[in-house]
């Protein structure tokens, strides 16, 4: 309560500063129709509210501005996302945009007065003032999305449709609705100036083109803060939408049951022969055999910095081996536990969990949520269920990347340092119970690690990697 008067009070403190100004101002100036006092503006904007025409104006900029943006959100997304994805539209575009936003207003007024009717005009005028902000915010908040979401997208057989809806969109929406905010602002006013010089029958910018015909400077003012109401109150419907997010909504359950959603594929191996790899000058594989089997855990071994992410990564198709090949017996669902963990900042951990199930799979989403709260109490995490990434230790967003690599139940288990912060006895539990789960679902696991591993009744086969 205290901070809303202190914002409040600063306000009303502006407000009447300005208002007193104005008022020494058109007494010292002393001619009424140039200069009017501040309550002949305050007496003819409180008119305008009870006139028919200022409701056909106000609704008929509104359907203008609406409308521009509309046409240009929907072409600036889609040549925006283009260019995010291709890089010859990225550098066609460029300098496209670059010209468009170099253009003044009164230039595409100017012309468009001979292309357009009177309606049609501002639409024209709004479409070239937004269009700019629009496609390059977009574009840039694509662009910054973190790769390695993308990445674990990939890895749990999101379709590129599904990578960008439920990745590249949540990942840019704080700078796209940034940029809407922006552009909107612009388009207000340029279509207010586009119907003052078109003159269309119905629209702000043509009742204060009317009012100046009259040298009605009183009105001109009145419509001028009708104007600013509306970009007001847009303004605060983008912020409210900004701070809106839409929830995975998993049914509510207290039931922790296990479902098994897909067929296992009964011999899962995987074959590499002769692989090399380097980046730059440094060699971190000169030809690499290896035969993995789903018969016994896979345990590689070595020094940090000998190459385990980066085979993993190969294998995972993540990266490609400059020779050699990596055959596999089947086409393979995946799991993987990142190092790095990978979580998405917009979904709860119970949300992050059950993300390879909502959006790849045709699961019942009842079936999902006893399954994440299976997996939530296996992996100790159920009072934390409902925070987000970054109110979680790291040790526990270890465990949330671990239990989404699980609720996959994939064909191929990739596990990259899993037990990175736990603790010794936190380490013993969740081994037990990993141990359990490799015998039900039996994948075939790959795990890259510099730790002794511990699986009851599991055969354990280790893989030294030296340089």
């Amino acid at each position: 309560m205290k901070t809303n008067k202190k914002k409040i009070l600063p306000f009303i403190l502006a407000v009447f500063t300005l208002a007193t100004i104005w008022q020494i101002i058109s007494i010292s100036i002393g001619y009424q129709a140039i200069f009017p006092s501040i309550f002949d503006l305050i007496s003819d904007t409180l008119h305008l509210f009870i006139q028919t025409e200022f409701y056909f104006a106000l609704f008929g900029t509104i359907c203008r501005g609406l409308l521009g943006f509309v046409i240009t959100f929907f072409i600036a997304f889609s040549l925006g996302s283009l260019a995010v994805f291709n890089s010859f539209f990225r550098d066609f575009f460029h300098p496209i945009v670059v010209f468009t936003r170099s253009i003044p207003v009164i230039s595409i007024v100017l012309v468009a007065l001979l292309w357009f009717s009177p309606p049609f005009l501002p639409v024209f005028v709004a479409f070239f003032s937004m269009f700019p902000i629009l496609f390059q915010s977009i574009q840039s908040g694509m662009e910054n999305v973190d790769k390695k979401w993308v990445e674990m997208g990939k890895v749990f057989g999101l379709s590129p449709r599904k990578r960008f809806f439920y990745i590249y969109y949540p990942g840019s929406r704080s700078t796209i609705f940034d940029g809407i905010s922006s552009a909107m602002g612009f388009g207000w006013r340029a279509v207010i100036i586009g119907e003052a010089l078109a003159q269309p029958v119905h629209g702000i910018g043509s009742q204060m083109k009317e009012a100046q015909a009259y040298i009605n400077v009183s009105e001109i003012i009145a419509w001028t803060l009708a104007a600013i109401l509306i970009s007001y109150i847009f303004e605060k419907i983008i912020l409210f939408l900004k701070k809106k997010t839409r929830s995975v909504r998993l049914p509510a359950s207290d039931e922790c049951k296990f479902y098994k959603i897909n067929q296992s594929i009964e011999k899962k191996e995987i074959i590499i022969n002769n692989l090399k790899k380097k980046y730059n000058e440094y060699i971190v594989f000169s030809s690499l055999n290896q035969n993995f089997k789903d018969t016994e855990i896979n345990i590689i071994k070595g020094p940090s910095g000998i190459g385990k992410t980066t085979l993993l990564r190969l294998i995972a198709r993540l990266e490609k081996p400059d020779e050699g090949t990596i055959h596999y017996s089947s086409k393979f669902s995946w799991g993987y536990s990142f190092q790095d963990v990978r979580l998405l900042p917009w979904l709860t951990v119970k949300e992050n969990i059950a993300f390879p199930l909502l959006y790849n799979r045709k699961t019942e989403r009842q079936n999902v949520s006893n399954s994440i709260n299976w997996l939530l109490t296996k992996m100790e995490l159920t009072e934390h269920q409902n925070k987000f990434p970054h109110q979680l230790s790291g040790g526990q967003l270890q465990r949330v990347g671990l239990a989404r690599a699980l609720a996959a139940q994939p064909d191929v288990l990739l596990l990259d340092e899993p037990f990175t912060g736990f603790d010794e006895a936190l380490k013993t539990r969740i081994q037990n119970f990993l141990s359990e789960w490799l015998v039900d679902f039996k994948p075939l696991v790959i795990w890259a690690t510099h730790e002794n591993i511990s699986l009851p009744e599991m055969k354990i086969r280790e893989i030294q990697l030296n340089n």
